[in-house]
């Protein structure tokens, strides 16, 4: 779903989006001159890779997350909870995956692993 920057007004929108067995439901509004807030819950099921022992498995995710989409560049200093819109079209698809991704990207450990407590790996 893709909805222009200059279309989006003050009053909350509700948007719900799937991506990959994770449903994405939310609402988005206008928060300034050059400001999108969107607020949002990821809930579902994905795909995670165990950082111990590097096997693929599925799990549940439920998480919420708030970000701001802007039309202009980021700099560095300003909050990293911010996504860049510079051709003037908010990509909720794309913010979507990347909430995903992120979640994905963290620490997680396979139910085999959580249960173990003496691992070992030779190298």
């Amino acid at each position: 779903m893709q909805i222009p920057f200059r279309k989006i007004h003050e009053a909350p929108k509700p948007f719900q989006l799937e991506e990959g067995g994770v449903e994405c439901i939310g609402t988005f509004w206008r928060s300034g001159k050059d400001k999108i807030a969107i607020e949002g819950r990821l809930k579902g099921e994905t795909l995670f890779t165990c950082d111990r022992c590097a096997k693929s498995y599925k799990a549940s995710i439920d998480e919420s997350f708030s970000l701001e989409a802007v039309d202009r560049p980021v700099k560095v200093e300003e909050s990293l909870d911010m996504v860049e819109c510079l051709d003037g079209i908010v990509d909720f698809d794309s913010i979507c995956r990347s909430e995903i991704a992120s979640i994905q990207s963290e620490y997680h450990l396979c139910p085999e692993c959580e249960e173990r407590d003496d691992f070992e790996i030779e190298l």
